[in-house]
């Protein structure tokens, strides 16, 4: 082929080779029904949605059911209302306000309502500035049980010491030492309750017998017998 001499041929033999290729595609694609040319020709044209309808208007007798009703509670039960209404009016309970009390004429500021002047016989004094009165001590907590000896309580004094019985198996095996003893000296003296602290085996039941006639002169407290807790010492020696 010879080459064009002026651009216009350069163009036109362009074109021509550009229609052929277009043609050597499509003409394929429409016989074999790739390409539907029949859809491409319909236009669909939708219309606008239309707006949505107004709301209708609440019934006559809602409206007034609405105005008429003072509470949703009823029975403790909150009701569900049948249309919500636009303005919501607020409802205060005026159970739990102050009550305003007319009072005398020529009382005081700060007396009892429904009050006489003057005041009766009998009658809630005012407040006149006096101090409330002090609420009493409160009152000593008992104590329960004995006093330990020791600090203010001090030692009773023995009146009556019994001297033990010497047993006879604890002189035949020689055996003897001290027994300390656990006591409580009761209001009158006596011995009433006690417990094994140290001491031979041999000569605890004669250390017990003897301590339990002891006698004792009371322990005074604030003036008042109380009972005691102390230890006792019994001695058991055979002598030399």
């Amino acid at each position: 082929m010879k080459r064009p001499k002026r651009a216009i041929d350069f163009l036109v033999a362009v074109s021509g080779h550009g229609l052929l290729l277009a043609l050597a595609i499509l003409l394929p694609l429409y016989f074999s029904n790739a390409i539907d040319f029949h859809q491409m020709e319909t236009t669909y044209l939708v219309a606008p949605p239309l707006p949505p309808p107004p709301p209708a208007p609440a019934p006559a007798e809602a409206v007034h059911s609405i105005r008429r009703a003072k509470s949703f509670f009823s029975d403790n039960k909150l009701i569900t209302p049948r249309v919500i209404p636009k303005h919501v009016v607020e409802l205060k309970d005026l159970s739990n306000a102050p009550q305003t009390i007319a009072g005398v004429p020529g009382g005081v500021v700060g007396g009892v309502p429904g009050g006489q002047l003057g005041g009766v016989m009998g009658g809630i004094l005012g407040d006149m500035g006096r101090a409330m009165p002090s609420p009493p001590p409160p009152k000593p907590i008992s104590h329960r049980g004995p006093y330990h000896v020791g600090g203010k309580v001090q030692e009773p004094r023995i009146i009556q010491e019994v001297q033990p019985v010497y047993p006879i198996l604890a002189k035949a095996v020689r055996v003897q030492g001290l027994v300390v003893i656990d006591s409580v000296i009761d209001t009158n003296g006596n011995v009433t309750e006690m417990k094994l602290m140290s001491g031979n085996p041999l000569l605890v039941t004669a250390a017990f017998d003897a301590v339990r006639q002891w006698r004792y002169e009371p322990t005074l407290l604030n003036g008042t017998p109380v009972a005691v807790e102390m230890e006792v010492t019994v001695h058991f020696s055979l002598g030399s």
